[in-house]
């Protein structure tokens, strides 16, 4: 029987794993018992027996108490490198086939001991079943992230299917949550009912019953009974003092991954948002939020400048050492300006933490219908950026970039004139441009908003951005 499991390895990252195909899934198991009805979603509380004589690529086949079956093989892609699960019971010639050189079994039972937590501030991060007096996301009584200054409230007393919903933006491997009371009044869920899924259909029970807060303010970090995967972690309370109110974030099992390319790569099915990487891993630089685009041209990029200017204003810039910018709006007309998320650049020794290999830029303007969007790996830029010296020169020259979807500008193909030497500026203080033509400037020259023109000034309205992959 070929059997390939070692010893434990704490991963670096969320764990590995290509979406579940839940209804596939439901579909095979339907097939051998309809008492399997219930383990149509992954998760790693409940026993999946396997009976199609198939191939199966998911980790989530193996999550729980999972019997293989004689002439069945489940495959761990190679790109998983732990698969956390309570048993594998295998019959005649069942197999668990690990793809990778460093894949293994990590019994479900076995946590981080000191967990990373997510706990965004995005309302697309969230969801609920009702808020008190029906506000809005953000206002009042629906601030639900960990340290706000209230929470979020249910719309009505325990009833017990109020719930408060976080969506991680892909698949993890959860191994609880943290939670606190209402900030600002004595308020707090002592006990819930935890629930995930990959796919916002399909639930499974974490735990019937968390025990959680005994006050308001206190960090309550409660791990479930067993590692689970899901995107989706749904919060019902089950006891309540006073109110069901609470602020949530959610333990992760293992370490963040270091860009939104390796999220992408090992989550496919990863959607474009905000999530916290750690850019050198386990080194000395801390992890950050980013903002993750998942979309463009295959997905996987970082973004590491975003200026989106009003037209006849004329802010100063700012440069960041340690921390992202991240995307809000992307309407022409929108100051971004005082926004200490939204607005800013990263240094030459932050980026340089950093691994990728293509940079990606895009601009536009309320002063033309042109649009700069393109991606290099052109030498010279990338280390302009990473170091400050040098120039983007070179970067016009045919196989120098690559023009992406909706490029219309003359950029970078016009380019003939290149700044060097600018240190922190090197993104923003023309690095490339047509004399008097066609220009990339932000807050060039002290008060220049310039995209694929030459307006000398700062009266339209601007958008820049570029991105990491």
């Amino acid at each position: 029987m070929d059997f390939k499991l070692s010893n434990i390895l704490v991963l670096q990252t969320v764990a590995r794993f290509r979406k579940a195909v839940a209804c596939l899934f439901f579909a095979s198991l339907l097939a051998y018992t309809t008492a399997l009805f219930s383990q149509s979603t992954t998760n790693s509380a409940s026993s999946n027996t396997f009976t199609n004589t198939a191939t199966w690529s998911s980790p989530s086949n193996v999550t729980g108490t999972a019997t293989i079956l004689d002439g069945q093989t489940v495959t761990i892609p190679a790109n998983i490198n732990q698969v956390y699960s309570n048993k594998i019971i295998f019959s005649g010639t069942g197999k668990l086939a690990l793809a990778g050189t460093t894949s293994k079994w990590v019994p479900a039972t076995n946590r981080n001991g000191n967990p990373p937590y997510e706990s965004f501030s995005f309302a697309t991060n969230w969801s609920a079943s009702s808020s008190w007096g029906n506000v809005a996301f953000g206002t009042n009584l629906y601030i639900p992230w960990i340290d706000s200054g209230t929470s979020w409230s249910a719309g009505s007393a325990l009833n017990y299917t109020d719930y408060l919903q976080y969506d991680l933006k892909s698949p993890r491997w959860i191994q609880g949550i943290i939670s606190q009371g209402r900030g600002d009044w004595p308020q707090w869920v002592s006990s819930a009912k935890v629930q995930v899924s990959t796919d916002n259909v399909n639930w499974a029970t974490a735990s019937e019953g968390l025990t959680l807060n005994s006050d308001q303010h206190t960090k309550v970090y409660t791990n479930f009974p067993n590692v689970m995967f899901g995107r989706y972690v749904r919060v019902i309370p089950m006891a309540v003092y006073g109110h069901p109110s609470m602020r949530l974030g959610i333990l992760l099992r293992d370490d963040v991954m270091k860009s939104c390319n390796e999220i992408k790569t090992n989550f496919p099915n990863a959607t474009s948002g905000v999530y916290v990487i750690d850019p050198d891993g386990a080194g000395s630089t801390p992890g950050t939020a980013c903002y993750c685009d998942m979309d463009t041209d295959g997905g996987g990029w970082t973004l590491v400048l975003n200026y989106l200017h009003a037209g006849n204003t004329n802010p100063a810039l700012v440069v960041k050492t340690n921390t992202l910018p991240l995307q809000g709006s992307t309407s022409l007309g929108t100051d971004e300006s005082a926004s200490s998320t939204n607005w800013g650049n990263v240094s030459n020794a932050y980026l340089r933490t950093f691994t990728f290999s293509e940079l990606r830029f895009y601009g536009k303007t309320t002063a033309h219908a042109r649009v700069i969007h393109f991606k290099t790996s052109h030498t010279n830029t990338m280390n302009y950026f990473k170091n400050g010296t040098g120039s983007m020169i070179g970067i016009s020259t045919a196989g120098n970039y690559t023009t992406l979807a909706g490029h219309s500008a003359y950029l970078p193909n016009s380019a003939g004139n290149y700044f060097s030497d600018q240190g922190n500026a090197s993104m923003t203080e023309f690095p490339f441009w047509l004399n008097s033509t066609y220009h990339w400037g932000i807050r060039g020259q002290t008060y220049r908003w310039e995209v694929d023109d030459f307006p000398n000034n700062s009266a339209y309205s601007t958008h820049h951005q570029i991105w990491i992959r």
